[in-house]
């Protein structure tokens, strides 16, 4: 029997006689190891990035890539809201844009002359292109209300392109929800991207 030096010399070498768990040094041998980690590592990040590959929470994923739950109005306040958010992103692909800027609340009338909302449009449908007739609403998320003023989160896409998020502002006027300026948005800009 060979001494315990002359054993881990035969493992490193690769010779018989060496350990159990010796593994052959050829290249092909080296190639179908690596090859199969690399397998390994790649359905370990498809599994991560799934959400780990069984189950659904029922929530949509948005732009972001955070799962959220889907959206669904339980109240005349969210209903009005949601069909307000739905308005905004179909607007300006079905050439109803100049109308949306009786859906804005006085505040944003104030700062955004009619002529100027409906110039913003062109500019905004100009710069679409032939994207404008793709643009579409997909949900709305993250829906809060606090007495008369609200704020959401409103999914949108270019049809067989991405998702693209938007953060809106809304207000109750006499009894009406209407569209409003989100935060730090100045003249005819009544939205935010994050």
């Amino acid at each position: 029997m060979p001494s315990r030096g002359e054993r881990r010399r035969q493992a490193r070498e690769g010779r018989p006689g060496g350990s159990r768990f010796s593994v052959p040094a050829s290249p092909e041998v080296l190639g179908a190891l690596l090859l199969a980690a690399g397998v390994v590592i790649v359905a370990g990040v498809v599994l991560l990035l799934s959400g780990g590959g069984g189950g659904s929470d029922g929530g949509a994923s948005s732009a972001t890539g955070t799962a959220r739950p889907a959206f669904s109005p339980s109240s005349e306040d969210e209903a009005a809201i949601a069909a307000l958010a739905e308005k905004s992103i179909e607007a300006l692909p079905r050439n109803q844009w100049p109308a949306l800027y009786d859906d804005f609340t006085a505040a944003f009338q104030a700062r955004c002359p009619r002529d100027q909302f409906i110039q913003a449009g062109i500019d905004a449908a100009q710069e679409q292109g032939t994207n404008l007739a793709k643009l579409g609403y997909v949900r709305l998320e993250q829906v809060s209300i606090e007495d008369d003023k609200a704020t959401a989160t409103i999914i949108g896409e270019v049809k067989g392109g991405p998702e693209y998020t938007i953060y809106a502002a809304f207000a109750d006027e006499s009894g009406t929800w209407k569209l409003s300026a989100a935060q730090d948005t100045a003249g005819c800009q009544a939205f935010t991207r994050p």
